[in-house]
């Protein structure tokens, strides 16, 4: 069965045709909410399929949120422990550089100057 286009006013606006009864809706009675006090009926609720693959997938969700926090806080942590650690190294580290720079250049530069240039 095909349906009947929609009616336009001039302005390409649809036009209601059939419009709903609000006193009609107000006298309908929504159905009766399950009792979510019963154990039983919880317990069944929550067995079934669709409440299952959600739960599942909230799983799957919390736990990729909470391995990428864990992840985060922890290069977070790393990088201030890398921080200090070069701060507080960084006068003996300094030294140490120095100290190898002094020693290997008198050799660096008698070798360069018995090198013939191209």
């Amino acid at each position: 069965m095909e349906e009947a286009p929609l009616k336009l006013d001039e302005e390409g606006i649809p036009i209601l045709e059939n419009p709903v009864d609000l006193n009609a809706l107000a006298d309908q009675t929504a159905p009766p909410r399950p009792d979510l006090t019963s154990q039983e009926i919880v317990e069944a609720l929550l067995d079934r399929e669709q409440v299952r693959e959600r739960i599942n997938d909230l799983t799957d969700d919390l736990q990729k949120l909470v391995s990428w926090k864990v992840e985060a806080v922890l290069k977070e942590e790393l990088a201030k422990l890398v921080h200090a650690a070069t701060e507080e190294s960084s006068a003996k580290l300094s030294e140490d550089i120095r100290t190898q720079l002094q020693l290997a250049l008198p050799a660096l530069v008698a070798r360069l100057a018995q090198e013939e240039p191209d």
